[in-house]
């Protein structure tokens, strides 16, 4: 590995290389490149994951945390909460009352960021200061500029219909467009 080289704008170069023009599949270039990387250069892929792997480790604990939280909202339905306390009530070994245990609890102990300096804490310790946090940063100013972005896909859907984006709206219309729906939610 070499210190003299800039893995980060040679792996932009390859990425920006594979993904040019549309109808491309993430997991599939990314495997290509990966085959094609090991081959060819597998001193930029070592180099690059070396550069890339604290933000790559930061993002991998951020989606399993939201993966563990989507898993704890979709359990916390009503049936699967009562089919989990009646479980928990007609345990009769430790371990079968701890998995259900451990189903009730699933969406009490939630990670949720509960400040401006990325504090990570269980819904079960967090105050009410902190819920607050969680509703105004996570949800309530995500959704406004999402709900403008649905907004500005239906207003394209419905002019553009069964034809090509391109046949209907030049590049810059698009962007005028976007612009004039999507600038209000900010």
């Amino acid at each position: 590995m070499s210190d003299e080289r800039d893995y980060i704008a040679e792996m932009d170069a390859r990425i920006e290389a594979v993904t040019k023009g549309s109808d491309w599949v993430a997991a599939v270039v990314a495997a290509k490149l990966h085959a094609s990387l090991l081959e060819s250069d597998p001193d930029l892929l070592d180099g690059w994951l070396r550069s890339v792997a604290p933000d790559v480790l930061r993002q991998a604990i951020t989606l399993r945390v939201r993966q563990s939280n989507a898993r704890a909202r979709r359990g916390a339905r009503v049936r699967e909460f009562a089919d989990a306390a009646r479980d928990m009530e007609d345990a009769s070994d430790g371990e079968a009352r701890e998995t259900a245990a451990r189903r009730l609890l699933s969406l009490f102990e939630q990670i949720h960021t509960v400040d401006d300096s990325d504090t990570r804490k269980r819904a079960c310790d967090m105050t009410g200061p902190e819920h607050l946090f969680v509703a105004e940063n996570q949800y309530e100013r995500k959704a406004a500029p999402l709900l403008m972005e649905a907004a500005f896909h239906r207003a394209v859907a419905k002019k553009v219909g069964k034809r090509l984006t391109s046949a209907v709206f030049s590049a810059e219309q698009y962007q005028q467009m976007y612009l004039s729906i999507v600038r209000k939610a900010a």
